[in-house]
This record gives structure tokens, sequence and C-alpha cells, in this order.
């Protein structure tokens, strides 16, 4: 067959895992070819994983995947010789974009890669893993990397200086966040489990980007963390606070009132949740171009104000990726 490779691979980019196969035993050119995109996103579950047992044994085709996803339930019963096989197919997977993990918190050993290859290509890992010095390891190894998710901290530790210089995009706890958001140019933050605290958010402000994005949530209903996150986050584009508070009585005017002069201090600011309340804004006159906050009518019984499951389990809703 005679057509260019870049015609061939664009012939291959349509064709669906049946017919790709069907490709791949026509001729060794084409074998290739169909290669190249059956493992170009290999996402894998319990009930298959038999293709990790190919990507450790051959590098080449390892070379291939993009993108790698494995999710497997903590009751699995998988046995040290499968998490070894994987960690030796992570290691061919140099040219990753991004990968998704979940597996038992005692298998991050599987990230621990050889010195050699560095993932430069990765633009975003999520995993159930604990920041621990299994994924700091790993983390040292991905200098492109735009989007992390780490669920928790296992022990106080801080990254090399060095590492992930491009870090953009941060979801997981607050601990976490604290580790490794300061010295990075990280613009969106999601915290998904602890507390924002004012010593926190002071923390997280020394990121070496305007935070544009803040979603967390907070046992405080304190105007002073409101008033610390307008002084140190001025250039916040949406934000969201849930609290675990509970309130004894509505807030009374003032409250609202100190809270909308706050918020007033946010030239950019386009989305605002707080304590449960949405925010919306107007200009302030025809001569002024500057923003008013109101807070929409509330009609709700004073203890719906915490942030209960629901609250919690939205703090990824389109809102919060709003930019």
């Amino acid at each position: 067959m005679s057509l260019p490779i870049e015609l061939l691979d664009h012939i291959a980019a349509h064709l669906h895992t049946a017919d790709l196969r069907a490709l791949a035993a026509a001729s060794a050119r084409l074998y290739h070819v169909a290669q190249r995109r059956l493992y170009r996103h290999v996402h894998l579950d319990a009930r298959a994983l038999a293709c990790v047992f190919t990507l450790a044994a051959s590098p080449r085709i390892a070379r291939h995947v993009r993108s790698f996803a494995i999710r497997i339930g903590h009751g699995a019963p998988l046995l040290h010789a499968f998490y070894r096989v994987l960690a030796r197919a992570l290691a061919h997977m140099s040219e990753l974009t991004e990968l998704d993990i979940s597996l038992d918190q005692a298998a991050s050993w599987v990230l621990r890669t050889p010195a050699q290859p560095a993932f430069a290509r990765l633009r975003r890992f999520s995993s159930s893993f604990q920041l621990d010095h299994n994924v700091v390891h790993f983390l040292g190894k991905t200098p492109a990397l735009l989007q992390l998710h780490i669920d928790s901290l296992a022990e106080p530790l801080r990254l090399p200086d060095t590492a992930l210089p491009r870090l953009a995009q941060f979801t997981g706890s607050a601990l976490a966040a604290h580790a490794l958001v300061p010295g990075r140019p990280v613009q969106d933050i999601h915290l998904t489990s602890g507390d924002l605290t004012e010593d926190l958010a002071e923390s997280l402000a020394q990121s070496t980007a305007p935070v544009l994005v803040l979603a967390a949530a907070t046992t405080s209903h304190s105007l002073s963390l409101i008033a610390t996150l307008t002084r140190c986050m001025a250039e916040l584009v949406h934000l969201r606070i849930v609290t675990t508070y509970t309130f004894d009585n509505l807030p009374d005017s003032t409250y609202f009132a100190n809270i909308k002069d706050a918020l007033t201090s946010l030239p950019d600011l386009q989305s605002c949740e707080i304590w449960g309340l949405h925010w919306v804004s107007s200009k302030k006159s025809f001569h002024d171009q500057g923003r008013a906050w109101e807070s929409e009518p509330f009609n709700l019984p004073p203890n719906n104000l915490l942030a209960n499951g629901a609250f919690l389990d939205d703090l990824h809703s389109d809102l919060s990726y709003a930019y």
C-alpha cells in the first residue's frame, strides 16, 4: 500500500475497535498503524486487566499510549505480582498526556518508576493515592503537568521547588494544597476536603500566578475569612465557599452588607456563592462601571445554610468549573 503514513493514520482515527483489529491483520505496515490507535487511549477496570501485561511486556506498544486510566475498587483481589506488572507498564508509557489511577492506597509504590524516562508530555494526573514519597517522586518527573488531583497528604512534606513549574489547576485536600500550591502558578483551586482557614487562604495566595477560581468548604462563617480572601486573592473570577457552621439565627443586614462591601473590592469577579447563598452583580451606575453585589432572596430555614452532603458533593459543579 503506497498511501502516505499520515493519511493512513487519519483513516485509522475514524475506525471502530473491531475494524482496527481487522486492519492490524491486513499487513505488517497496517499492523503498526492500527496498533497506534488501539493503544492510544486505555481505560481499565477490574474486569479487563490483560492489557497491563501487554504494555509491561512491550515498551514499543506502551509508548503509543497517550491517556491511561485504571480504576479498581478496594475489594478487588489483586496480587502483589499484578502491581509489579503495572509498575513496569507505567514506566514504559513515557508519552502519556493523561494519567488517572484509582487503586489501593498501599500500592502507591507503582509510581516509583526508574530514573528514566521522565513523563515530559503529561498534562493531567489524577490519583486516589495520598501525597506520599512515591507520589512526590513521580511528580518530580512531570515538568509539563497542568492539572493535578490528589486526595490527601500522607505526612508533612513538600516537593522540590523546581517540581511542577507549570501547574495551573489543583483539586484535592486542604493539606495537599498547602504543600503544593505556594510557589507554583496555580490559578484554579478546588478543595474537596479539609478546612479553609484564613491561614490556609494566605498560604494559597502565595501561588506565583493570580488565583482566579476557588471552591472550598470551611467550618467558619467568619466575615474576616471573606475579607482575607478578597484581600489576598484580589483577582478572583469565580468563588464558592460553603460552610459546616450551623447558624442559630439568620445573619442580619449588617452581616450581608459587610460581605457585599468585600465582594465589591473584587473587580473581576463573575460568579459567587458564599455559605450556600448565590450572589449576583450589576453595574453600580451608568457612569461607574464597577460592580455592586447583592445576595439572592433566601427563603430556607436557617439550618439549611450548613454545607450538607449535597453541598459538598457539588463542589465540582458547573459553577466550580466555569473558568
